[in-house]
């Protein structure tokens, strides 16, 4: 094989495996683009509820484009109302600690409810539809955490109702450390 020859084959090797190079590139980028989904932020909004026994909670707010729709997010404590034995255990004890009530007293459960877990507070998130006079319907996920004797009602809300992703948003900000301090500072977790 002649030198120029050798050389053309050597080349065309080098251009065929930049090619194979750049297509795997190609490939790795388009997949970690398609994964590079807005990470949810949550901001701290005042508590736009009137005060009842259980006093004011902490009210936060995910924009429309970090979590494919607005979403509220609304805390409160209530020490000592959680069964001690059992935490939040069935759907009853939802309706009982959640504060639905707060979006509009007309409402009605859509399905079962389900356990979950938020870091260290275990519970169950039930689907409500809220109907409002002169206002849209709304769909509410009300969660109801325990810890001891003491409990955590979580309120989600977004309009017109609540998506999967914009759940798993909120469920996920329940774990994150802004909400397990607040916990761990409000209830009866161990420091």
């Amino acid at each position: 094989m002649s030198l120029a020859r050798r050389n053309a084959f050597c080349l065309s090797r080098v251009v065929g495996l930049l090619g194979l190079l750049a297509g795997a590139i190609s490939i790795f980028a388009s997949e970690h683009a398609q994964s590079a989904a807005p990470v949810p932020v949550w901001s701290e909004v005042k508590w736009p509820f009137l005060l009842d026994q259980w006093g004011a909670g902490r009210a936060f707010r995910c924009a429309a484009e970090q979590c494919g729709g607005e979403v509220h997010l609304y805390l409160r404590a209530k020490i000592g109302f959680c069964r001690c034995a059992t935490g939040v255990s069935d759907d009853d004890e939802i309706e009982r600690v959640g504060d639905v009530e707060l979006i509009g007293d007309d409402y009605k459960p859509l399905a079962s409810g389900r356990p979950v877990t938020a870091g260290m507070l275990a519970g169950r998130a039930r689907l409500f539809l809220v109907e409002r006079p002169y206002q849209s319907r709304l769909w509410v996920l009300a969660v109801a955490l325990a810890n001891k004797c003491d409990a955590i009602a979580a309120t989600i809300v977004a309009e017109p109702e609540i998506q999967t992703a914009q759940e798993r948003a909120a469920l996920e900000f329940l774990k994150s450390d802004t909400v397990q301090q607040w916990a761990q500072a409000n209830t009866g977790l161990p420091n």
